[in-house]
């Protein structure tokens, strides 16, 4: 056996030890999940992909099989194995496989490109790489050095599957996943996290989206994202059927969603825009879907509104990331208004400490869901503060609830060219025609973001698209820094009870408030 990567940064012992003491971490086994689904409810529906739908009862037989292809193959606990997969029913049988295996398994986007799978196969000294037909051809040069099993195996293995009895439980404190965040100033980070730390935040994830056994979950996250992550362990966990929806396309998506009676849609706002405005397109429009579980930007607070009063579908916010996912949420008996005005409670065990060595307001959190540290060590200095996780977000908390109201670096990414939000902002201090401004970041199709100002005019005064432009200008503020959206306010801007203008809900209020527009904008063909 290979010596087993020891967690980046250990947990210390007496935490750990409270976490177990406290329920956080337990000593239930991934066969309580897949496995004991398969012996309660062998003939119903466990997971459904754009090609298949399989029981609860072979899902467990795939699992299975998929352990023992993994042992024909050498794979031994401990191991790194690299998986490249999107959102297939073969997929997510090889993730609970190599789970089971005790692998340290690396999770890649099957969209990765080659130089991400070199640096991740080189960063994780993964020698076996597990990979669909179609990406290993794109790939075979980079893949070349490395033992390659076809990801199709695990749908259709030929060994013979192993007994219950004939594996064992991995260690649940170990590293068993690792995933790549997007990098920005330096090359993508490798997160790791165990079984514990994973199978805490999906429990996180059950309280705040209220899943149980009838939940159908709609997943369009991609599977090796911490999202997706969440989505399967929450699945398993539950016993909840899960759909999974590889290439997604509004129209198509939604008749799939509602097809298959989805009551669960979790991930980036934009896809539930997308499937709110294609059902609004249709006459006598209808959702399946029970439950919006949302994190990062917000949708537009009037579309939220209506899908919640108007189709009685309920909004759970969600607080998180790959290194920390579902630390805080909402919480069943929130009231809608409750559940739209900031970014949930405090989920067990997760405490947040509001003030860091560098912003007397940066976020620093840990709890049983918070990862176990970078792969590369080097990374952890910078990103721990003793053993809190330092967020790079900026909050407030009031009692147990918790509002971002920024980045530590607030800056708009405008084709790759980033732009300071404070250096904008302190640029229309003096703007003769504004009782207040503020700048914001908004998604832009064509340059990934665009920045736009909020502006609230003085009485009686009026504000046009060329005078606050002209404004910055005349303060040398460079071209292509300039704003691309104004957005005319007819009450105050939104602020924290400290007084902090709260991004976050410019961009979900800016849909219903009148937007003057750049030239590239007012192009239909622009937006």
């Amino acid at each position: 056996m290979k010596a087993r990567l020891r967690p980046p940064k250990p947990i210390p012992a007496d935490r750990a030890a409270s976490y177990v003491a406290e329920g956080y971490w337990d000593d239930r086994g991934l066969r309580d999940g897949i496995e004991n689904a398969a012996s309660l409810c062998a003939d119903a529906v466990a997971v459904t992909d754009n090609r298949r739908t399989l029981t609860w009862g072979e899902l467990s037989r795939r699992v299975s099989a998929g352990v023992a292809t993994l042992r024909h193959h050498g794979i031994s606990p401990g191991d790194p194995v690299l998986l490249i997969a999107g959102n297939s029913a073969e997929g997510l049988i090889a993730y609970h496989s190599l789970l089971r295996a005790g692998a340290m398994t690396v999770v890649m986007d099957r969209r990765c490109g080659s130089a991400d799978l070199r640096a991740a196969m080189r960063a994780s000294a993964a020698g076996t790489v597990i990979a669909p037909a179609g990406e290993r051809k794109r790939m075979e040069e980079v893949l070349a050095s490395a033992s390659v099993m076809g990801l199709e195996h695990f749908v259709n293995a030929n060994v013979p599957a192993l007994r219950l009895e004939e594996w064992l439980e991995p260690d649940r404190n170990e590293v068993a996943i690792v995933l790549f965040t997007s990098g920005t100033t330096s090359g993508p980070k490798g997160v790791t996290h165990s079984i514990n730390t994973l199978t805490s935040g999906a429990r996180n994830m059950a309280l705040i989206t209220e899943t149980d056994s009838d939940t159908v979950i709609f997943m369009v996250s991609p599977l090796t994202s911490i999202t997706g992550i969440m989505q399967m362990h929450l699945a398993a966990d539950q016993c909840a059927a899960l759909v999974l929806e590889d290439a997604f396309e509004p129209d198509g998506s939604l008749d799939r969603l509602n097809r298959s009676g989805a009551t669960f849609l979790g991930g980036a706002p934009v896809i539930v825009e997308r499937l709110v405005k294609a059902a609004e397109a249709r006459r006598g429009w209808s959702l399946s879907l029970r439950t919006l579980g949302l994190g990062g930007a917000m949708l537009p607070r009037p579309l939220l509104e209506r899908v919640t009063e108007e189709y009685g579908i309920k909004v759970a916010r969600v607080y998180g990331s790959s290194e920390a996912p579902n630390a805080t949420g909402s919480l069943p008996e929130d009231a809608t208004q409750l559940r739209l005005a900031d970014d949930g409670a405090l989920m067990p065990g997760t405490e947040i400490r509001v003030g860091s060595a560098a912003h007397a307001q940066e976020g620093l959190i840990r709890g049983p869901g918070v990862f176990l540290g970078y792969l590369d060590d080097a990374n952890n200095e910078e990103a721990f503060e003793h053993d809190w996780y330092r967020t790079g977000d900026l909050v407030e908390l009031h009692g147990n609830r918790l509002t971002v109201v920024g980045r530590l670096k607030e800056v708009v990414n405008r084709n790759g060219f980033k732009i300071s939000l404070a250096e904008i902002d302190a640029a229309l201090l003096d703007e003769a025609d504004a009782e207040e401004c503020a700048s914001f970041s908004l998604p832009d199709p064509t340059t990934g973001e665009r920045l736009a100002v909020a502006v609230l005019p003085k009485p009686g005064r009026a504000v046009s698209f060329e005078s606050v432009v002209g404004r910055l200008g005349s303060a040398g503020v460079a071209t292509r820094k300039l704003p691309e959206q104004v957005v005319i306010w007819d009450e105050p801007l939104p602020r924290t009870a400290s007084g902090k203008i709260i991004r976050s809900r410019l961009v979900m209020d800016t849909p219903a408030k009148r937007s003057l527009l750049a030239p590239r904008l007012l192009d239909p063909a622009g937006e």
